[in-house]
């Protein structure tokens, strides 16, 4: 095997155990603006996505067992960071008046996406094994740190490009019910999908489709949105009635009365 052909396998398994982090990144991009957040996601998945492969390959090398029996663990522990942000989130979500996570919210949700968009590159390890057939052992472990380099470019490209496309399609300050509605559904919907996706195929064992999970997401989080909206709403006629009867309070004759 020449160099170019070892760097060119290598940039190819970087780029294919890195896609899900540029999908994840652009979702996140309006979230990631603080830079000690930025810092920790890029630094956090080009590790993970580099030693993560690293281990899984000597689990193969070493013939270790014990990867199966951690598998559910770390798809518990994804899904748990991941669902506790979202009903954080959710539960105070005005689709009128959109906000900012808090910092500690953030750092949760970070980790969280973290651990499920890089324990597939766990898998890659065993076929890395496969691959490295007569490679050098310098090769071998070079690889592995050309796909971290990759892993962060895909991230950091990812962010920069949302942010352009958020700079030149960024909403009025007066953006209606339906955008601010679409943009919080689209954000939180594909964060949903990835602690499903670490629940069903690492913790459950199900192989559902990313449409299947997708949609299922997406019907969770519109549904609470679409409560909070209602309980909203109805929070909003209560103190209005309350307000429009309180200045009839001190005199109980000139209250309007239905007829």
């Amino acid at each position: 095997m020449t160099l170019v052909d070892f760097i060119c396998a290598s940039i190819l398994m970087g780029l294919g155990v890195g896609a899900d982090v540029a999908a994840a990144t652009f979702a996140r991009a309006g979230q990631l603006k603080d830079l000690a957040l930025v810092l920790l996601w890029v630094i956090g998945v080009s590790l993970t996505h580099s030693l993560f492969p690293m281990l899984g390959y000597l689990l193969t090398y070493f013939s270790v067992n014990a990867l199966p029996a951690l598998t559910p663990v770390i798809g518990l522990i994804a899904f748990a960071c991941i669902a506790l942000y979202l009903k954080s989130e959710l539960t105070d979500f005005t689709p009128g008046t959109p906000g900012q996570p808090a910092q500690d919210k953030q750092l949760l949700v970070t980790c969280g996406v973290i651990l499920a968009v890089s324990w597939d590159a766990l898998w890659s390890g065993p076929a890395k094994s496969a691959q490295v057939v007569g490679w050098p052992e310098t090769w071998v472990w070079l690889s592995f740190a050309i796909v971290g380099v990759v892993v962060a470019l895909l991230a950091i490209i990812s962010l920069l490009l949302a942010r352009q496309l958020g700079k030149r399609f960024k909403p009025a300050k007066t953006a209606g019910l339906a955008v601010n509605w679409f943009s919080a559904a689209l954000q939180y919907t594909v964060i949903g999908y990835f602690g499903l996706l670490a629940l069903c195929r690492y913790s459950l064992g199900l192989d559902w489709s990313w449409w299947q999970l997708l949609l299922l997401s997406a019907i969770m989080v519109n549904f609470v949105i679409y409560l909070n909206h209602i309980k909203q709403l109805t929070h909003r006629r209560n103190r209005q009635k309350s307000h429009h009867l309180g200045r009839y309070r001190h005199w109980p004759s000139t209250i309007p009365v239905n007829r």
